[in-house]
C-alpha cells in the first residue's frame, strides 16, 4: 500500500534538490565557457604570433637575400649575342632559349677577364657585348672556353678597373641551406634574383651544384651565392644524362646547376693562358648492366685509349680512384667525373687475385667507336656448373648461340648450340658483355672464341664485319615464313594523362602467353606519325601482315598538335614504349618515323625521331628516318658502347644522304644503308638489331 506521506516527502525532496543541481550546473557551464574563451584567446593570440614571427622571418629572409645579392652584384655583367640566326642547322627554328636571349658573366680579373656560360658562344654570331653594371657596352672577344662545364672566358678592354667576383677556396654550405641566383636583365640592367636551397653536391658525375631555384637562360653565368654573399657557383644551363635532348631544356624549372666557384677558381690560370678546358676520358667499359650493381669488372678496353695505354685490361676490377674505394660502376663515373683531359689519375686494379695501381693520363679525345656484328642470335640459359651427374651442382649462366645470320661473320663458324666461353681473355656470362665487346671491338682484327660444343672445348677465330655499311638481305630461319595463323590484332594504346593517340599491331594475349614466342622474343618499331596523320589504327592496317611474318610489333603514335611534334613529347613515347614492354615480350626495339620508307618524304616526325634517339638510349638501339629528315637543334652525344645506337636510311650510299650524317659517323653512330626500304626491309632490319 502506497505512502502518501512518503510519497509527498520525496517529492518535497526532489524540489529542494533541483535549485542545488541547476546552480551547480550553470557553474559548470560558465567556468566551461570561461575556458574556452580563454582558450580561444590564447589560441588567437597565438596565432596572431605565429603570424608575426613568420611576418618577420620573411623579413628577415628578404633582407637577408637582398643583402647577399647586393654584395656580388657588383660583378655580375650582362651579355648580349649580337647576329645569331634564328634558324639552326637542318632548317630548323631554335628555341627562345638556343636564339638570342640575353644571359649574364661574372667579373674574375680587374684587367677585363669575365666568365660566362657557354651558351653565348654555341653558335656563329656577329659579336658578343658585355654589358658593365652602368650600361657601359664593351665588345667582348673569346679567351678560351671549359667545354667539361660549359663555360667561357671573355676579355673586355675597360677603361675603369672591374669588380672582379671573390671565389672561396671551398664551398661549405651545408645541403639544405638557402641559396640565391643572382642575374640581371632588361634594358636598364636591373638586378634579378631566384632563392631556393642547395638541394645536392656533386651532382652529374661530380661536376655541379643543384639547386631549386627557378632560373631563366638570363640567369645563366650568374653567381649562385649563399646568404652570407659568398659565391659558391657559377650558374650552366645543363640536364641529367638522358633528361632531354639539349641542356637548356629544364631552364625555370626549379632545377638548376651550378660549377662551384672553387673548381672553377682552379682552371682560371689554364683559361686565362688560352687554353681549352675538355673532359677527360679514359675508355672503359662496364661489364655489368646496371650501373648501380656492386660489381666493378670491366667488359672491354677501348682501343688506343688511356685506359688501354695503361695497361687496364677487360676482366680487370676496379678497386679505387685516387685512392677513394669504389662497388659500382656509378662510383667510378662520379669520381672520374671532375677530371679534365690532360690530367692524371691512380687506378687500384683487382686481376687474378692480385692488387695493382697504374697512372692513367686522362685523354681529350678516343677514336669513335666502330661497331662490329659477329652475326649471330645469342640468349642466356641457365646451365649445370660442374659434373652433371652430381646432385649438388649449381646453375649458372651461359650465352648460348640459338641462330646464325647467313652471310656473317659467324655463318660457317659458329654453329647453334655453341656456348660461347670467352671472346679474347673476356670471360662471357651474359649477352651484355658480348654485345659491348663488339661494339668496341676493332675493325679488321681477329678474335678468338672459346667455344663449348656438345660438350668439348673449340677455339675458333673469326674477323667481325661492320655494321655500318648495306643492310643485311637475309635474316635467320626462326624468323622468316609465313604470316602466323591467327592474324595480330589492331589494339589502341592510351595513358591516361596525355592526349596522344595511339595504337599497335601485335599478337593476340593468348598468343602472347604462348611459351615459344616468349622465348623467340619479339622486336618493337615505333612508328612515330607525320602530325596531319590522326588516326592511329587506320594508319597500322597496312603492317598487320608484314608485322606478324617479320615477328615484330609495330606502335603507331600520333602527336599531340596537328600540326607539329614536340620536345615534351619524347617523355610520352618512352613511356608508351615501356608499358609496350609489358604486354608483350619485346627483345629489341626502335623508332622510326614514315620517311623511312622509300619514295616516302619527310616530315616533323623524323626530326623528333632524331631527338629522341639522342636522349632516350635506355629504350632504342636503331633509329630509321628519311634521306631528307632535317635534325633538331640538338646537342650531339658521343655513341656509347653500353647504350649504343644504329641509324639507318633508305639510301645506297653516304654520297646519297645528308651532311649531318658526317658529325654522326665521326661520333661512332654505325650508319645502315637500307637501300629501296619497303615495309618487310624495314622490319627485318628492326629484327635483326636482337643479334650480335
Amino acid at each position: 500500500m502506497l505512502n502518501l506521506n512518503s510519497l509527498g516527502y520525496l517529492i518535497l525532496a526532489a524540489a529542494c534538490v533541483l535549485p542545488s543541481v541547476r546552480a551547480t550546473a550553470q557553474n559548470e557551464t560558465a567556468q566551461n565557457e570561461t575556458a574556452q574563451n580563454e582558450t580561444a584567446q590564447n589560441e588567437t593570440a597565438q596565432n596572431e604570433t605565429a603570424q608575426n614571427e613568420t611576418a618577420e622571418y620573411r623579413q628577415a629572409l628578404a633582407r637577408a637575400v637582398r643583402s647577399a645579392a647586393e654584395r656580388v652584384l657588383p660583378s655580375v655583367v650582362s651579355i648580349e649575342v649580337i647576329g645569331v640566326s634564328e634558324v639552326a642547322a637542318g632548317g630548323n627554328r631554335q628555341s627562345e632559349v638556343a636564339q638570342d636571349a640575353p644571359s649574364c658573366g661574372v667579373v674574375v680579373d680587374a684587367d677585363g677577364l669575365i666568365v660566362a656560360s657557354d651558351i653565348i658562344v654555341r653558335r656563329p654570331s656577329a659579336s658578343i657585348l658585355v654589358v658593365l653594371p652602368d650600361q657601359t657596352r664593351l665588345a667582348a672577344t673569346i679567351v678560351a672556353r671549359d667545354h667539361h662545364r660549359g663555360l667561357v672566358m671573355l676579355r673586355v678592354e675597360s677603361k675603369t678597373a672591374l669588380t672582379p667576383l671573390a671565389f672561396p677556396d671551398a664551398v661549405d654550405t651545408p645541403v639544405g641551406s638557402t641559396v640565391v641566383a643572382v642575374g640581371r636583365y632588361g634594358g636598364d640592367r636591373s638586378p634579378m634574383v631566384s632563392s631556393g636551397i642547395l638541394s645536392g653536391t656533386g651532382r652529374l658525375e661530380g661536376t655541379m651544384l643543384q639547386s631549386d631555384a627557378r632560373v631563366s637562360p638570363s640567369f645563366y653565368g650568374g653567381p649562385l651565392v649563399d646568404l652570407y654573399g659568398n659565391a659558391i657557383g657559377v650558374l650552366v644551363p645543363a640536364v641529367a644524362e638522358g633528361g632531354a635532348p639539349d641542356d637548356t631544356s629544364w631552364y625555370d624549372s626549379g632545377i638548376a646547376f651550378a660549377v662551384p666557384t672553387p673548381v672553377l677558381a682552379n682552371k682560371l690560370d689554364r683559361l686565362r693562358k688560352g687554353q681549352d678546358i675538355r673532359k677527360g676520358l679514359i675508355g672503359i667499359v662496364p661489364k655489368a648492366k646496371d650501373p648501380y650493381a656492386e660489381d666493378t669488372e670491366l667488359a672491354a678496353v677501348r682501343s688506343r685509349s688511356p685506359a688501354e695505354k695503361s695497361g687496364i685490361e677487360p676482366g680487370d676490377s676496379v678497386v679505387a680512384i685516387n685512392g677513394k674505394p669504389v662497388r659500382m660502376f656509378q662510383q667510378i663515373k662520379q669520381a672520374l667525373g671532375p677530371f679534365d683531359a690532360g690530367e692524371s689519375i691512380e687506378i687500384t686494379l683487382q686481376r687474378d687475385g692480385q692488387e695493382r695501381t697504374v697512372s692513367v693520363t686522362l685523354a681529350e679525345t678516343i677514336p669513335p667507336l666502330n661497331p662490329q656484328r659477329l652475326g649471330v642470335w645469342v640468349t642466356e640459359n641457365a646451365v649445370e656448373a660442374g659434373d652433371a651427374a652430381d646432385d649438388q651442382a649449381e646453375l649458372q649462366t651461359a650465352v648460348v648461340v640459338r641462330a646464325v645470320v647467313p652471310q656473317t661473320a659467324a655463318d660457317g663458324k659458329l654453329e647453334p648450340g655453341d656456348v660461347i666461353k670467352k671472346v679474347d681473355q673476356t670471360e662471357i656470362n651474359d649477352v651484355a658483355t658480348i654485345g659491348r665487346l663488339m661494339i668496341t671491338a676493332v675493325a679488321d682484327e681477329e678474335l678468338t672464341l672459346a667455344v663449348e660444343r656438345d660438350g668439348e672445348p673449340l677455339e675458333v677465330k673469326l674477323t667481325p664485319t661492320p655494321i655500318a655499311g648495306p643492310t643485311l638481305k637475309k635474316t635467320i630461319d626462326q624468323w622468316s615464313g609465313d604470316a602466323p595463323e591467327n592474324p595480330w590484332d589492331v589494339q589502341p594504346l592510351r595513358l591516361p594523362d596525355v592526349p596522344n593517340l595511339a595504337a599497335y599491331v601485335a599478337p593476340k594475349p593468348d598468343q602472347v602467353a604462348d611459351e615459344q614466342m616468349a622465348e623467340q622474343g619479339l622486336a618493337m618499331l615505333v612508328l612515330l606519325l607525320a602530325p596531319e596523320q590522326r588516326d592511329p589504327s587506320e594508319a597500322l592496317q597496312a603492317w598487320r601482315d608484314v608485322a606478324g611474318r617479320a615477328g615484330v610489333v609495330v606502335c603507331a603514335i600520333c602527336s599531340e598538335d596537328e600540326q607539329r611534334w614536340q620536345q615534351k613529347e619524347i617523355d610520352v613515347i618512352s613511356r608508351m614504349t615501356t608499358l609496350m614492354a609489358q604486354r608483350v615480350p619485346i627483345s629489341a626495339s626502335a623508332v622510326a618515323a614514315n620517311g623511312a620508307l622509300k619514295d616516302t618524304a619527310a616530315s616533323a616526325a623524323d626530326s623528333m625521331v632524331i631527338a629522341i634517339a639522342l636522349s632516350d638510349r635506355k629504350n632504342f638501339s636503331g633509329i630509321a628516318v628519311a634521306a631528307d629528315a632535317k635534325p633538331p637543334a640538338v646537342r650531339l652525344r658521343e655513341n656509347e658502347p653500353d647504350r649504343a645506337l644504329e641509324i639507318m636510311l633508305p639510301i645506297d650510299s653516304l654520297d646519297d644522304g645528308p651532311t649531318w650524317l658526317a658529325p654522326l659517323a665521326t661520333a661512332g653512330y654505325p650508319i645502315s644503308l637500307g637501300g629501296d626500304t619497303g615495309p618487310d626491309d624495314l622490319l627485318r632490319w628492326v629484327r635483326l638489331l636482337q643479334t650480335i
